[in-house]
């Protein structure tokens, strides 16, 4: 993914971009206010360790996950992730195939509200149809459904899911 910039939509001032190492510990403090400050977690280690573990995380991974971010002012403030799994080709392609995952969608409280979160997606599903992605798929929050519905998202019957075992 490249620097293109996603630019429409209801706040001017946000700027939609894929994301670049240096935003990394920014997106890892998005995560942990996410997750420990509004969720509740026990974190399982420093804030500083978790910064490097989403920066060598992105570095290791940059052909199986592409960050979008949310900037306003130099300051990233949402952030939202596209997971790529290659598939086995088949007869009528032969070539690369792809699924994705939305992944990690999260928005500031400061920018919510404000359809920052439906940019960020929006950005993900552009890279997803870039890359030839045969289906994008998401697990959506409750509060996320109806975002997604209006993107395009929809319910898939055969779709499953099992949990790991104790």
């Amino acid at each position: 993914m490249d620097a293109t910039t996603w630019q429409a939509g209801a706040v001017d001032d946000v700027v939609i971009r894929a994301s670049r190492p240096e935003d990394m510990p920014a997106v890892a403090d998005l995560r942990w206010r996410w997750s420990v400050d509004e969720g509740g977690a026990t974190p399982a280690t420093t804030i500083e360790a978790y910064r490097d573990a989403m920066t060598t995380f992105a570095a290791a991974h940059p052909d199986t996950h592409r960050c979008v971010v949310a900037e306003r002012g130099g300051r990233v403030l949402g952030m939202a992730w596209l997971g790529l799994v290659a598939r086995p080709p088949t007869p009528d392609r032969p070539g690369l195939r792809l699924t994705a995952d939305v992944q990690t969608v999260y928005v500031h409280p400061d920018l919510r509200g404000l359809g920052v979160a439906g940019r960020l997606v929006t950005a993900l599903l552009d890279v997803a149809d870039q890359l030839g992605v045969e289906r994008t798929s998401v697990h959506s929050s409750v509060e996320g459904e109806r975002l997604y519905r209006r993107l395009g998202f929809g319910d898939a019957r055969l779709l499953m899911q099992r949990p790991p075992e104790d």
